[in-house]
């Protein structure tokens, strides 16, 4: 009796999870986040993309990835980030 309660009481876990998990409501904490950040400004030519962190990410930051597929993180606050920044995204809208 013992055995077969607990069984049952596995199996309500499993389910649970599943639906938890499967559910489009559900959160979702995908995403790099950054825990170095660089400090000298990286060089335009040397990027093709970035993003900006989640707020599942305790510190906000903008990774940068560069042309060799690195990804870089950088404090958004800083002043050569928030250029690099508009300059990608001028880049891309007039391409």
């Amino acid at each position: 009796m013992e055995a077969s309660r607990a069984a049952l009481a596995v199996l309500f876990v499993a389910v649970l999870c599943y639906q938890v998990s499967s559910s489009t409501l559900s959160v979702n904490f995908s995403g790099p986040c950054c825990v170095q950040y660089l400090t000298k400004a990286l060089p335009w030519s040397r990027v093709r993309g970035h993003e900006h962190t989640g707020s599942h990410c305790p510190e906000p930051a903008v990774i940068f990835v560069t042309k060799a597929d690195k990804m870089v993180c950088a404090k958004p606050s800083d002043k050569w980030v928030q250029d690099l920044v508009k300059h990608l995204k001028d880049k891309a809208g007039s391409g």
